[in-house]
């Protein structure tokens, strides 16, 4: 009897161990796929070049009274990552299309980038954990005068509020986002709208300008989260040839406009990755639509 005990036992213990691996193991091995694709010196992708369709957001509130051009739900991002995820697409970030770019890294068959633009304190709060749902990725992009007015002056509400960079680096230690640079204070609707040289306004004096409020957020994103940007995402879309000149002296490797086109990067051609289009995402269109138009599909 208390052999047929004993037998009983270690076999409920082999089967709960054979069920147990079953159930983890494919997590496992996505996880370890992950990494291979990530680590240095894995082998390049064969691809010459690659589609990557890229969708702009911005802030994301419940308050349906708030939605608009530029304001979406938790539940339509949701919505849209859901659409993403049935119809074979993976999340990747610049640094994946920069270790594509080198030949150090390998894409997914089909990749697509999530960006949201200014900073907003909504994005931790709704978007952060909808991305750890979905075990998706994202692209922040921050404005340094906004992120250093409500470190000074915290007040963590969603419906206006900007990230403090305590926030920021929260979110850049979370491996769901990475940080990007939409400059310091080129946000503005008054004077100078953007980062593009104005007129009147000589080279020199355009230089000097743009590349201190570049810089500003650079040093303050390395001091707080140990990482400058890599790209540049220009504010209201508004860039010129200087700015570009300066992006690349400075070191960048990617910039972000505003204008609803796809995207082609080039194994070999770093310059495939300046000037990279967006879709703006509105309130008011189904997922379905709205990636149809974005031709995610």
């Amino acid at each position: 009897m208390r052999k047929d005990t004993l037998r009983i036992g270690l076999l409920c213990i082999l089967l709960l161990l054979l069920f147990s691996g079953a159930v983890l193991l494919p997590h496992a091995q996505r996880v370890a796929a992950g990494a291979m694709a990530a680590a240095p010196g894995h082998a390049a992708d064969p691809r010459g070049e690659v589609a990557v369709p890229i969708i702009m957001y911005h802030s994301i509130l419940k308050d349906p009274a708030r939605a608009g051009d530029y304001i979406l739900s938790p539940a339509m991002l949701e919505s849209d990552l859901i659409y993403l995820a049935e119809h074979g697409y993976e999340t990747v970030v610049v640094q994946d299309l920069i270790d594509y770019v080198d030949g150090v890294g390998v894409l997914p068959e089909k990749p697509v980038m999530i960006t949201l633009d200014d900073g907003h304190y909504n994005n931790l709060a709704y978007v952060l954990p909808i991305l750890e749902r979905m075990q998706m990725r994202a692209v922040i992009s921050i404005v340094g005068a906004y992120t250093d007015r409500f470190t000074e002056e915290p007040d963590p509400n969603p419906n206006y509020a900007y990230l403090s960079w305590e926030e920021v680096r929260e979110l850049a230690g979370s491996g769901y986002v990475e940080i990007q640079n939409h400059s310091y204070d080129m946000h503005g609707l008054l004077g100078r709208k953007g980062s593009a040289r104005m007129r009147g306004e000589s080279e020199e004096q355009y230089r000097r300008l743009f590349t201190e409020d570049t810089q500003r957020v650079q040093s303050a994103l390395l001091e707080h989260t140990g990482q400058a940007a890599t790209a540049y995402a220009y504010p209201f879309g508004n860039s010129c040839e200087e700015a570009e000149k300066c992006l690349h002296e400075l070191g960048f490797r990617a910039s972000f406009t505003c204008r609803e086109q796809g995207n082609t990067v080039r194994r070999g051609d770093p310059e495939s990755l300046f000037g990279l289009g967006r879709f703006n995402r509105p309130s008011g269109e189904r997922s379905a639509a709205f990636m149809r138009r974005a031709g995610i599909v």
